[in-house]
């Protein structure tokens, strides 16, 4: 599919391409500060059907910590986090998380889901700053 604005002509399959990529560059960027947290990063990118959770990792205390990674450039982080957490996001890592656990964790006595904002300058795959939000919670 291509949209053309006046003489540019943008293919939007390549666009959703690049946005991927980007996404998937700034959940390693986020892996790798958890790591260097003393997180023990458990997945990547784990799917229950559609649904995902980009990383799930254990913190220094044993507590199962789900983690959304948002990859934003500065200009465009109106809103912050929450802005991004639609009812249909929550309702999807909510699903994710069940299946995680009944899968992987029955035995989890605490869990929480963080997010963290990898926030970088427009147009390059340099990270600025890296905001991490713990317990953020499932609902509302």
């Amino acid at each position: 599919m291509h949209i053309a604005l006046d003489t540019l002509t943008i293919n939007v399959d390549t666009v959703q391409m690049i946005t991927q990529d980007r996404g998937r560059w700034g959940e390693g960027v986020a892996m790798r500060f958890l790591q260097r947290k003393r997180y023990d990063v458990l997945a990547r990118n784990w799917r229950s059907g559609h649904d995902e959770i980009d990383i799930v990792a254990k913190d220094d205390d044993g507590v199962l910590v789900f983690v959304e990674v948002k990859t934003r450039s500065l200009a465009d982080r109106i809103g912050g986090y929450g802005a991004a957490r639609t009812p249909r996001k929550k309702q999807a890592l909510c699903r994710a998380r069940n299946a995680f656990l009944e899968t992987h964790a029955r035995d989890a006595q605490t869990y929480r889901l963080d997010v963290i904002e990898v926030l970088t300058p427009k147009f390059t795959n340099r990270a600025d700053k890296i905001v991490h939000f713990e317990n953020v919670g499932f609902a509302g």
